[in-house]
């Protein structure tokens, strides 16, 4: 069991931090708060979400638990309105493509955590004049016992 439950947040942001074009990575504490805040693009926002838990052991005494972090990729195209919204689109595909690379299978390297995993997100992309946030769920295993 790590010594901060959530230790992993700290890996991700510096993980992700150094992706070509990325101004900024943040770390609010819901999609809510991140849609609320105007936020640079193109940017990223890692939120820890829930907890999904599996089967128990020992009694109940320790069960696998999934910690559930989305991470959310913000882009911005002036041009890209509801008629043609192929620019933005073509502007976020390559940090797209370099977060799902980075993220599926990362070994974040610290005691109690696997590999992450890529899960469904839940949660569709959203949009406001002009910026796009697309979200993507990774889960990474931990066994616990309190």
């Amino acid at each position: 069991m790590p010594s901060n439950y959530f230790a992993l947040e700290s890996i991700i942001k510096a993980h992700l931090q150094d992706i070509e074009s990325i101004q900024a990575v943040y770390t609010p504490f819901s999609v809510d708060d991140m849609l609320e805040s105007t936020a640079v693009a193109p940017s990223i926002s890692v939120i820890y979400v829930d907890d999904r838990v599996g089967e128990s052991a020992g009694n109940g005494s320790a069960s696998i638990v999934y910690q559930q972090w989305l991470i959310v990729l913000c882009v911005e195209e002036a041009g890209s309105q509801l008629e043609d919204t192929t620019l933005i689109r073509n502007a976020a595909s390559p940090m797209i493509q370099e977060i799902l690379k980075r993220m599926q299978g990362f070994n974040p390297q610290t005691a109690g955590f696997k590999q992450f995993k890529r899960a469904n997100a839940g949660v569709q992309h959203m949009s406001a004049a002009g910026k796009l946030w697309l979200p993507y769920l990774f889960e990474c295993q931990l066994i616990n016992s309190f």
